[in-house]
């Protein structure tokens, strides 16, 4: 895929200008994928977000404060495993797109009159944190890890001088990340940001399925014997349908259209192959038995029809 120049602020822009959310997802994925061309540089990336969701550059407040320093800790943690070693999923990348991610979201919200320039700093600050010092390591108790990057950001962000109730709202937003969501768990509009950010880059067309590889590789490396089946056909499917209603900003991202457009290329497949159930689940079985390269061929001729 061709990648983009957009700069960062500049979807933001072109979202709150109204523009067909197809093409805003089509230039936020080109900046998502270029990034990872280079050094994830967790300090620019936050920096960068905290512009993004306040529409200036961020001062001192202990709120901007608190982001910045959990990144460096996030960064601190990848740069600790030997070269080739960090997790392959949960990696500085992946926290850096979703870091990113909130700070398109929350700039959205803020724009809309859905959140506060405070409340958008610890949205970006919080998802900094959501999967620091992540191992990559399965099993266990359910938010166990959540539990620690909550607890590791909160130390971080009380030495920065945040205050009692944004150190809260930060543990709040990390621990409505834990997967499989809980509605309960997400009872605020930062918390569904935060979801949607931590599967922003999962949901696009292209980076999605790239992005389920690398995470077979880490589930392999942590002993899952099943771990393939995170990256089917059936399994894309599963994912595309867990996805909630998007929130209004997610919408003006493209969100919504990505997923029906997907969905919708999955029933184009069927028909195509004149299956006798032409339903999606079918079309994703039968790409499951093919060669790899043939049913992404399959599935992307569908898509563009």
């Amino acid at each position: 895929m061709a990648t983009s120049a957009v700069p960062s602020l500049a979807i933001v822009d072109l979202a709150a200008a109204r523009r067909p959310g197809r093409d805003i997802l089509a230039a936020a994925q080109c900046v998502l994928s270029r990034r990872r061309e280079a050094p994830a540089d967790l300090a620019a990336t936050c920096e960068q977000a905290l512009r993004d969701a306040t529409g200036a550059a961020a001062g001192d407040m202990p709120e901007a404060r608190a982001a910045r320093a959990i990144a460096a800790a996030v960064e601190r943690h990848g740069a600790s495993y030997p070269p080739g070693h960090e997790p392959a999923y949960h990696d500085r990348h992946h926290q850096a797109e979703t870091i990113l991610a909130m700070g398109w979201l929350a700039g959205l919200a803020r724009r809309l009159g859905l959140l506060d320039a405070r409340e958008a700093m610890l949205s970006v600050a919080a998802m900094a944190g959501h999967d620091l010092l992540h191992d990559g390591s399965v099993g266990g108790p359910r938010g166990a890890l959540e539990q620690r990057s909550a607890d590791v950001a909160a130390a971080i962000a009380e030495a920065e001088g945040l205050d009692q109730r944004g150190i809260a709202t930060i543990r709040r937003i990390i621990m409505a990340t834990t997967w499989p969501w809980e509605e309960a768990e997400a009872p605020d509009l930062p918390c569904r940001l935060a979801r949607e950010a931590d599967l922003f880059g999962s949901a696009m067309p292209e980076l999605g399925p790239r992005l389920a590889r690398q995470l077979v590789q880490e589930l392999a490396a942590a002993g899952q014997e099943d771990a393939g089946s995170v990256a089917t056909h059936a399994a894309r499917l599963a994912l595309l349908r867990t996805l909630p209603e998007p929130s209004p900003p997610a919408a003006m991202l493209g969100l919504a259209a990505a997923r029906a457009d997907q969905l919708a290329a999955y029933c184009a497949v069927a028909r195509s192959l004149n299956l006798e159930q032409p339903s999606a689940d079918a079309a994703a079985a039968v790409l499951d038995v093919l060669d790899p390269a043939d049913a992404e061929a399959l599935l992307a001729a569908a898509a563009a029809a």
